[in-house]
């Protein structure tokens, strides 16, 4: 069991330090850092707001610093965690339904308990400053490709737009988000369009764990603060509908999915919680039903998407060259997110999907079969298409997973995401990587 106890430490120039301490025996330092949200677009934030973006904040950090390989079967990990919040009864009552909902999204075991604020002061300021916002809707913009999509596709219907980013070292950078936004507000110079950016991240000198399997839990977080404080019923989390249920691509994979935060369970049971505290705010993922490549080809503005689409970021690796990279990328080229993002792209407009994009060709003499690392997720891709599931078949993957609405049409979704990608590995692939897949490719 690892216990986690939280205290506040000396604040910086930042809204809040929390100091994290697991059994006693090692320390890591949250630092929640807001870019001008304060003096632009609210100047108090409500209690329970911000004990929703600490909630979530916490729950990203102690996904991180605990490693899984600490377990004694180096996977599920036994949390018990005691969280400050300005309403201990109001959050009491919402406990069980968020362990449903964060053991379903990390494959752990959690046990939350809440205590009063104490002396742990969430904000203070001295002024009230003026709010000139005027948002109306509110969209996560992490830097990925679906984002993108779901950002503009928003943004070109509805007006008084809120983006929201997080930079934390893993994922894209400040610099990638203001590349494409730049780019997005001269497409739309009459639109209100703004972004607020949070900078969540840990200083210690720990091994982190490196499946972060709750890192997006935290865009939620940032997104129902603002809504929370801006009057907002909705967020938009735009996410293709193959990754949003992101099926095990192996036995091996079942627990480790890279993602879950946009699974349709995960969603249900967070959006339950949020109204047992009383935030009647809803997660709308407009594109469950959509596979990547659709959300290119479906765009409102598909000339923009083209501008933009091969500077977004959708590598597992988090944009961070590893040792092997054959150029300068953003993207490995290799990985289960990156086939899925190539396969878009080419469905979308096979001229954009360049080998100069990505660290690696689609060849076996950059990604050679027989180096262990880099092997991994194309034969786990290949093992996954050469069974040729059934559409009974992939329902009963579906169902297997979770418990939710919509099976026919999901299990419908996913057979053209994988159309998309076994197009994609017979058009661009050498003849030693389609020879990994027996399946039908086109």
């Amino acid at each position: 069991m690892f216990k986690v106890e939280i205290e506040e430490v000396n604040r910086r120039d930042c809204l809040s330090v929390l100091r994290l301490n697991v059994n006693g025996e090692y320390e890591s330092d949250l630092i929640i850092n807001p870019y001008d949200c304060f003096d632009s677009f609210i100047s108090r934030p409500t209690a329970l707001s911000l004990d929703v973006l600490y909630f979530t904040s916490i729950v990203y950090t102690i996904d991180k610093i605990i490693q899984r390989t600490q377990t004694y079967d180096h996977w599920s990990r036994d949390i018990d965690v005691n969280i400050p919040v300005s309403n201990t009864d109001l959050w009491d009552s919402a406990k069980e339904t968020l362990k449903e909902a964060v053991d379903f999204l990390t494959s752990d075991n959690w046990i939350f308990n809440f205590r009063e604020l104490e002396n742990i002061s969430y904000f203070e300021r001295e002024e009230t400053l003026p709010v000139n916002a005027n948002f109306e809707n509110i969209c996560l913009f992490s830097g990925g490709l679906d984002s993108l999509a779901g950002a503009i596709n928003l943004i070109d219907e509805k007006n008084n737009v809120l983006l929201i980013s997080h930079i934390d070292g893993h994922g894209s950078s400040s610099t990638l988000h203001s590349q494409l936004l730049s780019e997005i507000k001269d497409s739309y110079k009459l639109k209100n369009i703004r972004q607020s950016s949070f900078h969540v991240y840990t200083e210690d000198k720990l091994n982190h764990e490196a499946t972060t399997r709750g890192r997006s839990i935290l865009f939620h977080g940032i997104a129902l603060f603002h809504a929370i404080n801006l009057g907002i019923n909705e967020i938009i989390t735009p996410e293709n509908g193959v990754i949003s249920i992101n099926l095990p691509l192996t036995p091996s994979r079942t627990c480790s999915n890279s993602t879950k935060t946009m699974h349709p369970y995960f969603i249900k049971k967070f959006e339950d919680a949020l109204n047992t505290l009383g935030l009647q705010i809803k997660i709308n993922n407009p594109y469950l039903l959509k596979t990547k490549g659709e959300m290119l080809v479906e765009n409102r503005n598909t000339g923009l998407i083209q501008n933009l689409a091969t500077k977004t970021l959708s590598c597992s690796h988090g944009g961070g060259h590893t040792p092997g990279w054959y150029r300068q990328s953003l993207n490995c080229g290799y990985c289960i997110p990156c086939a899925i993002r190539r396969a878009s792209i080419h469905k979308f407009n096979n001229n954009l999907d360049r080998c100069s994009d990505y660290g690696h060709k689609l060849n076996s003499q950059e990604i050679n079969l027989f180096i262990h690392e880099k092997r991994l997720d194309l034969l786990a891709l290949a093992h996954f298409l050469n069974q040729e599931l059934t559409k009974d078949e992939i329902k009963k993957e579906i169902k297997l997973m979770a418990k939710i609405d919509n099976v026919d049409d999901i299990a419908d979704m996913l057979l053209r995401g994988y159309a998309e990608i076994k197009q994609y590995i017979h058009d661009k692939a050498d003849s030693n990587i389609k020879g990994l897949f027996t399946c039908r490719l086109i």
